[in-house]
């Protein structure tokens, strides 16, 4: 039995032996010798409660101060319209709170209680509260004139009546009372959380839960070194009254830096999540909250999981309304924004919550995944992981390497970290799990080179601007933007695929016409959106055919030129901040903005396809199946017809379903006539066929 267990159990029984000596002064009847006498189950239970004291296990040394009782006895709490000092309002706080907890203690005590029940239920009335403590004064002072007795009654049911109703303490949450009629007939049952905490358990299903902090947390471990976050997780330690803020990031983030703190304070706190009801109701659930923080010695969590940029400020976490406990414990707010923690009046530490760098992410995988050595940074460069997320991993790859039994790579933290990204679908937003590698790549070495180059960027940032000091504190440097330029269909967005497949991510493809409104303020807001699911899903972003939203700014000439420009300027801003992969697409490099192209790491030209590049592109688009006619010639079509990549794979794919409705093999028929049908398409003038075939007339289906 934990010392804490033991302590209440003899305060248990010494308040059961008081009720019980006072039952047996006011309501039992001297014994008879009467086989049948009505009282013999309440004489029993009396004495089954007279007996606990000497029966319990002695206490090895003097009650702690930290104990939950000597904690309520201390409560800052002093009700001067109680009518009694200080030190009567903590006996009687003390009194009622084992009262009320006594049927849970034992079976003996709960038939002691429903044997003064009026309805037999195995708990105390208030009643039963009032009449004990009023015979208890009478029992004290017996020769005090009757007014005086009067006075001490009133006195004492005027208090009781604030502790349980209406004073600052009845708004903890320590008890409640049940029942219909006056408030002195009904019955009064202890919190689940008063309880728990008497017998040192956790409380279960309450509104607020005891939560402890992290033991160690790979990658924070210089964050926690921050002279500010020291000076939070001194003020822990010390119970200090003061007021944590810790703003910025994610509810993910901000979840797993609090428990942090807690576990470098080793501490606990009281997590209360803020709810959605009214001021009323809200505040009504904190009281409670904040009682067991005081009970517990721990800190108050008030935790806003709230994500929303764009939600006003909030109004669903009130003011605390149970007076002087605001100042005895420290409290701790962790929302996205200031504007969604409330107003206290206390010493403040404001921490600002931000994603891992990339040496702390180094550090992380380090001591997670020290196996892979030298390939720990190209982890840390490809995923901006939280410590809890690399923990999943790393399970999800220990149950791999359980089932399998091969030895782990870095692919294969890849397709974990891909498994447990949270993804959240929005409007104008297409995720891709890439497929191609570099060799469905076929472009010039010019151009294939700065794509190379970019992913050689993106996995030796860390090297060069955090261990050879390149980033010089500007966030600007890091991540990669990239502009692709060229004709339709000359293999962009499958560059961007092929980039995102070498850098072990997925690909994020947006569609502007889904995103631009006419709405004012409502194309930035949308555009916020894309980048936050970006940088939290860990992927390239594609913005294809970006002219529309990039395109080169105006005079102002009226509000919407002014509004345009600014949705220009704060794409500019947003790409400089944003530390990926970004990938624009055009067909025409001189509409995209000047302020743009100054910004980019890489401007890469996708030009038409040689005939050389053309008979590559044929052949990797019919398969070994793929049932040929002895007169393809491939050459020929290369040499002939100068159309693109992506019209090469149209025709391609025309012609197999046009040889398989008509039952035989894929003659060279069959290609001319799918290559018509792109020129048709495009809306560009047919070069004719070559000299021995027949022209296709008409569809040979």
């Amino acid at each position: 039995m934990s010392d804490t267990r033991l302590v209440t159990r003899h305060a248990l029984a010494q308040v059961g032996c008081r009720l019980a000596d006072s039952v047996a002064r006011r309501l039992l009847a001297p014994p008879t010798a009467a086989p049948n006498d009505p009282d013999n189950a309440l004489r029993d239970a009396v004495a089954f409660a007279r007996e606990q004291v000497p029966a319990l296990p002695p206490l090895a040394a003097a009650v702690s101060p930290d104990h939950p009782l000597q904690r309520l006895r201390a409560l800052p709490v002093v009700d001067v319209a109680s009518g009694i000092d200080r030190e009567a309002e903590a006996e009687l706080l003390h009194d009622l709170a084992l009262l009320s907890a006594l049927g849970e203690a034992h079976e003996g005590y709960a038939a002691l209680l429903r044997q003064v029940h009026p309805q037999g239920q195995p708990w105390p009335t208030v009643a039963l509260a009032l009449h004990w403590l009023e015979d208890e004064i009478g029992q004290a002072d017996p020769q005090a004139p009757a007014e005086l007795q009067r006075r001490r009654v009133l006195a004492l049911r005027d208090a009781i009546e604030r502790l349980l109703r209406h004073g600052p303490v009845a708004r903890l949450g320590l008890w409640h009372t049940e029942g219909d009629g006056p408030w002195h007939s009904r019955t009064l049952r202890v919190s689940d959380a008063l309880w728990a905490t008497l017998m040192d358990h956790h409380p279960a299903g309450a509104d607020s839960r005891v939560v402890t902090g992290y033991a160690d947390v790979p990658g924070l471990q210089a964050w926690l070194q921050q002279p500010e976050v020291r000076q939070a997780v001194l003020a822990l330690q010390r119970g200090l009254p003061c007021h944590l803020l810790l703003v910025g990031g994610d509810a993910a983030m901000r979840h797993t830096r609090v428990r942090a703190l807690l576990g470098a304070a080793r501490t606990v706190s009281v997590r209360h999540e803020a709810s959605d009801e009214p001021d009323g109701a809200a505040a009504e659930r904190l009281g409670p909250a904040l009682g067991l923080a005081w009970l517990r010695g721990a800190s108050l969590w008030l935790e806003d999981r709230d994500d929303d940029s764009g939600a006003p400020a909030s109004t669903r976490v009130p003011p605390l309304t149970t007076g002087p406990l605001v100042g005895a414990v420290p409290v701790i707010s962790s929302a996205l924004h200031e504007r969604r923690c409330m107003a206290l009046d206390l010493p403040q530490i404001r921490l600002v919550v931000q994603g891992l760098s990339p040496v702390a992410r180094r550090s992380l995988w380090q001591s997670l995944l020290p196996q892979l050595g030298d390939q720990v940074p190209m982890l840390a460069a490809r995923y901006p992981i939280e410590p809890d997320d690399a923990r999943e991993v790393v399970r999800d790859l220990a149950l791999r390497q359980h089932l399998h039994g091969h030895a782990l790579n870095v692919d294969d933290v890849g397709a974990c970290v891909r498994a447990r990204t949270a993804w959240h679908v929005r409007p104008g937003i297409h995720r891709v799990q890439p497929q191609s590698d570099w060799g469905d790549l076929l472009l010039p070495a010019t151009a294939v080179e700065p794509l190379q180059s970019a992913v050689r960027r993106v996995l030796q940032q860390i090297t060069v601007l955090d261990d050879w000091g390149f980033a010089q504190g500007r966030s600007g440097r890091r991540g990669v933007r990239m502009l692709f330029y060229g004709p339709p269909g000359t293999g962009k967005t499958l560059a961007a695929e092929v980039m995102a497949r070498a850098l072990g991510v997925d690909l994020l493809v947006v569609d502007l016409s889904a995103l631009v409104s006419k709405y004012i303020g409502e194309t930035e807001k949308n555009l916020a959106a894309v980048f936050d699911v970006a940088e939290r899903s860990r992927a390239l972003l594609l913005f294809d055919e970006a002219d529309a939203l990039f395109a080169k700014r105006t005079d102002t000439q009226d509000a919407h030129d002014r509004y345009a420009n600014l949705e220009t300027a704060y794409l500019l801003q947003r790409l400089e901040r944003y530390e990926g992969v970004a990938v624009l697409t055009t067909n025409l490099r001189g509409q995209l903005d000047k302020a743009f192209t100054r910004r980019f790491e890489a401007i890469v030209e996708f030009p038409e396809p040689d005939v050389a590049a053309r008979q590559a592109l044929w052949r990797l688009h019919l398969p070994a199946a793929a049932p040929l006619s002895s007169d393809v010639d491939l050459a020929e079509l290369a040499q002939w017809y100068a159309i693109s990549g992506a019209q090469i794979k149209n025709a391609a794919l025309a012609a197999a379903f046009l040889a398989a409705a008509e039952g035989g093999t894929m003659a060279q028929r069959h290609f001319l006539w799918a290559i018509e049908r792109e020129y048709d398409k495009a809306g560009r003038a047919h070069p004719g066929f070559p000299p021995h075939h027949a022209p296709c007339l008409e569809d040979p289906s």
